[in-house]
């Protein structure tokens, strides 16, 4: 009997070696995302 609750799926990333890649790449994605709506605030109001 084996038990399938303790085995892990290794999947890759769709573009990177690692997920952490794969994160630094959305934590960057979204702080520029913050900095743009920031300025766009900044020059509207």
């Amino acid at each position: 009997m084996t038990d399938k609750s303790r085995e892990t799926v290794d999947d890759k990333p769709p573009f990177f070696d690692s997920w952490s890649k794969m994160y630094w790449l959305l934590m960057g994605v979204l702080g520029v995302f913050v900095v743009l709506f920031y300025l766009l605030t900044q020059h509207y109001s």
